[in-house]
């Protein structure tokens, strides 16, 4: 290396300004298979906010005081850790900045007595799945994301849809101690939302859900605990039939067995990008 150029160091995230992670995570995700993401400066803090990153954890790779890349995580109460978002500069790509900083997330996490680390990544990433599964991470759910266009459905009748507020709606997701859940339908997760969703519950289902004006509804979580998730489906129509000019939406973080089967029984279409839920475990 030559006279005056800095060897990359891994450094704590917390010890770099807010405008430089941005920047170096706008240029990460400027061709992202899901689109390039649009956070403004102002809204960085609640985007880290709302996905529990822990900036003194998280790690970035740097040289010569510049980010090259970048893993942002979310150390959880109940033992274990979520790699939150990773990345590298384009012009960092293979350089095996990204592979240093995942074996340092994973060994920090270890080193925390953790039983063990999770993400999501895009089942189409192939690259993404590829370096995860070389450093120990395997598939433990699939998550997909559902749309349904405007229109009322018909109604059910005599259907007894319970409004519960988001403390009860907190406790019923802790209650129901799903494993394999993703972060952002979580309890914990729902806990930290700025604003929070609605909540609607029947039987063994709890829906959760933001109106977005009058022309998108974004499901916050829905959970049915039951086999064949009818109640799920009595609370999605009852959603329809509430805001019938209205596209009604679900990122790719639903399992189909906890309620995504009910959304394509009730017309919702599945997207054609789906994310896989990866853990690697310490406790085996």
């Amino acid at each position: 290396m030559g006279a005056g150029v800095t060897a990359p160091s891994i450094t704590a995230a917390s010890d770099w300004p807010a405008e430089a992670l941005l920047e170096a995570f706008d240029d990460a995700f400027s061709d992202y298979i899901a689109g390039a993401p649009d956070i403004a400066l102002a809204a960085w803090p609640v985007f880290l906010r709302r996905q529990g990153i822990d900036l003194a954890t998280s790690r970035v790779v740097a040289e010569a005081g510049r980010i090259l890349a970048f893993s942002l995580v979310a150390p959880l109460a109940d033992g274990r850790t979520r790699l939150a978002t990773m990345g590298a500069r384009r012009e960092a790509r293979g350089s095996g900045a990204a592979r240093a900083l995942l074996a340092r997330s994973i060994a920090d996490s270890r080193e925390r007595g953790d039983r063990w680390i999770e993400l999501e990544v895009f089942a189409q990433n192939p690259r993404a799945l590829a370096l995860y599964r070389s450093h120990g991470f395997v598939p433990v759910a699939e998550l997909f994301g559902y749309e349904r266009a405007p229109g009322a459905t018909p109604a059910d009748q005599d259907a007894a849809i319970e409004t519960v507020d988001i403390e009860d709606a907190v406790r019923w997701l802790n209650d129901a101690a799903i494993d394999a859940l993703p972060w952002q339908v979580s309890a914990q997760a729902i806990a930290l939302a700025a604003t929070p969703p609605s909540a609607w519950r029947r039987g063994r289902a709890q829906l959760l859900f933001h109106a977005r004006g009058e022309q998108r509804v974004v499901v916050a979580s829905l959970v049915d605990l039951g086999a064949t998730q009818q109640d799920a489906r009595v609370l999605l129509r009852a959603l329809a039939n509430a805001h019938p000019n209205a596209t009604l939406a679900m990122p790719q973080l639903q399992r189909a067995d906890l309620g995504g089967d009910a959304m394509q029984a009730e017309g919702w279409q599945r997207l054609a990008l789906h994310q896989q839920l990866m853990r690697c475990r310490f406790d085996n």
